[in-house]
């Protein structure tokens, strides 16, 4: 079988504007969407990466996430296939690429909307399927949860160069460069289960 030509790359700001007018406000709920503008000023301060995905000079992919290159930890922050290229494994060739990509960092920190927090099975289902999609690409369930803005989130970490890490104290250092002091407080719960 023929090998597709692949490439990640970071996008530029009017590729970004693109991919979030284009694409981000059909895959991601409007609850969960950040504004653009609060995109472009952690992007401007280099604290954000945008990547796009593209297979055969197309975008098939796309991986936005917060970053902190001195502690070497990122967390992901919105990955989506683009919709007329879903079921063909284009998600999992972009982790793939990612990790690659980001060879040097210690890891990558992700959050999964928690199944036990679903409303009805159907979502719960749909909650265990994107885990499931995540640990086949070499993500690790942990023990620490959040709670964003109301969400339920279940933190994953796909190790880089470092096999362990502090997972609840790294998402405490990344969701504080995301979220002013106050709001920080106000709107982000961190617990580890036992």
């Amino acid at each position: 079988m023929e090998e597709r030509r692949q490439e990640l790359r970071r996008l530029e700001k009017e590729e970004i504007a693109k991919v979030y007018e284009s694409q981000m406000c059909r895959d991601f709920p409007k609850s969960e969407l950040k504004p653009l503008s609060a995109i472009f000023h952690m992007w401007e301060h280099g604290m954000y990466d945008c990547l796009g995905f593209y297979e055969e000079g197309q975008m098939t992919a796309y991986a936005f996430s917060v970053t902190d290159s001195q502690r070497g930890y990122l967390l992901l922050d919105y990955l989506a296939v683009c919709e007329n290229c879903r079921g063909g494994g284009h998600g999992s060739s972009c982790l793939k690429a990612m990790k690659g990509f980001y060879g040097n960092e210690k890891g990558i920190l992700l959050e999964c909307e928690s199944p036990q927090k679903a409303e009805t099975e159907a979502e719960a289902e749909t909650c265990r399927r994107r885990i499931r999609f995540y640990e086949r690409s070499g993500c690790r369930q942990t023990k620490v949860r959040s709670k964003l803005f109301g969400v339920d989130f279940d933190i994953l970490y796909l190790p880089l160069t470092e096999p362990e890490a502090d997972v609840a104290g790294e998402l405490t250092w990344l969701y504080r460069r995301m979220l002013p002091g106050q709001m920080y407080d106000k709107y982000v719960q961190i617990t580890i289960c036992r």
